[in-house]
């Protein structure tokens, strides 16, 4: 069988069953099953036994449930709010201050959870009645709120930024330095629309009178909720990228924390911690079967001729590199809103990196572009995962006003994206100041 035959077979019978309303990680596992009996009988099966084992019994994988452990522990023991609810009496009376209260809370809250879903639920469900109360249009109310949720997954600690360097093989330490800047300049990115808009417009985001704290108070709040975070963020990305512990250390420290400040707050009770602890089963369960079908899904492809096939075609085409790239970001973002972030890195990275690589780009690069057009995905029309959320929430208002809500969020995102390609070292220089 060709090739090329062999690869729309894979990819068709995928998307066949998907379609179908079979779950991601069955459909997966349904075409490995399929075709790994179709084309190497019983070895076939022998060697999906052989990559399920070999692609869980890793050490790197770690990371991703204890991430999530410790992002489901500061959410579930109220302690996010009372960052919130702290950042808030710094605002003062600014332009579009609850659209930047909105950016500043998705950032932070980004540091210290790599679930980008659970973000933008409780930032929209906290933030937007107070905005709609206050008259901001739904431009300003529910377009940084989409954007600042998204965040999760280009601020360390990212599960999906773990997730994919595990699939495209590289360093998982330097991919979560790597996309630190990216993800201050996607947020930075949205605090200038916001201004502008709300200088241009100042009906959209109308100014009001708030009650005024005192400065010792607001000093005595962020001394409070604030700054013990701070340590938490330290201990996750700060020892990595001082070389003194590994991405799954840096992780067991960083969820140690977040359960001793729970308990130093009074806030982890039993029933939080089961909570937490069955959400995090929950999460890596599904998680960790993606990552399972995911490693015999790039075995097929190889054996099928396939990979190797599509470096050549891509290799050998007559236009630039870079533009090769950009077809690759072109193609990921089409598919992302359609199949989502894991299922969209597990399909796309085992065939993307190997002509990444051989086209002479850093994979870390591509990896962190990868992340941002993720993230687009999740805001784009018509499948964007993260609109659906803020249309479950948000019973009153139509999925057009929220579509127009995140256009300039979407146009945000493509211009950090293009940055991004056009000047590496906004992705490669800080993981090169990395401490070994």
């Amino acid at each position: 069988m060709e090739w090329y035959v062999a690869f729309l077979l894979l990819i068709g019978t995928f998307f066949f069953l998907v379609l179908l309303g079979v779950p991601v990680v069955f459909a997966f596992f349904g075409v490995n099953i399929i075709y790994l009996g179709y084309f190497m009988g019983e070895a076939g099966f022998e060697l999906l036994i052989d990559s399920v084992y070999g692609s869980l019994s890793v050490f790197v994988l770690l990371p991703i449930t204890l991430f999530i452990l410790m992002g489901e522990v500061l959410f579930r023991t109220g302690i996010a709010m009372k960052m919130i609810n702290t950042l808030d009496t710094w605002m003062g009376a600014i332009p579009g201050r609850l659209s930047l209260l909105a950016i500043g809370s998705g950032t932070l809250l980004a540091t210290l959870s790599g679930a980008s879903i659970g973000t933008t639920a409780m930032l929209i469900r906290t933030l937007t009645p107070v905005m709609q109360e206050r008259g901001y249009s739904k431009s300003l109310s529910i377009g940084p709120l989409l954007g600042s949720g998204g965040l999760a997954i280009m601020i360390p600690p990212s599960a999906l930024g773990v997730i994919l360097a595990v699939i495209a093989s590289v360093s998982v330490g330097k991919l979560l330095v790597a996309i630190i800047l990216p993800g201050i300049l996607l947020a930075l990115s949205y605090v200038v629309y916001v201004v502008l808009a709300s200088r241009f417009d100042p009906s959209a985001a109308p100014a009001y009178s708030s009650e005024r704290v005192a400065i010792g108070e607001r000093l005595m709040l962020t001394a409070k909720y604030i700054l013990p975070l701070s340590i938490i963020i330290f201990l996750v990305i700060g020892v990595v990228f001082l070389g003194v512990a590994t991405p799954t250390e840096a992780a067991a420290l960083g969820t140690a924390g977040a359960f001793g400040l729970a308990a130093c707050y009074g806030r982890l009770t039993w029933s939080v911690t089961i909570e937490a602890l069955m959400s995090t089963l929950r999460i890596s369960v599904m998680v960790l079967a993606i990552l399972a079908a995911s490693k015999a899904f790039t075995q097929l492809l190889a054996y099928t001729g396939a990979t190797q096939q599509l470096i050549g075609w891509a290799t050998d085409l007559p236009i630039s590199p870079i533009w090769v790239i950009v077809m690759m970001h072109l193609i990921t973002l089409f598919l992302g809103g359609p199949i989502g972030g894991i299922p969209l890195i597990m399909m796309t990275v085992p065939i993307f990196i190997p002509v990444v690589t051989a086209l002479g780009y850093d994979p870390i690069w591509f990896c962190v572009a990868m992340l941002i057009n993720v993230e687009l995905a999740q805001i784009t029309p018509p499948f964007g995962i993260l609109l659906y959320v803020a249309k479950g929430i948000l019973h009153d208002t139509t999925m057009g006003e929220i579509t127009r809500a995140a256009v300039p969020i979407i146009i945000c995102n493509l211009i950090v994206m293009a940055l991004l390609i056009a000047i590496p070292a906004l992705s490669l220089w800080l993981p090169a100041q990395m401490l070994q």
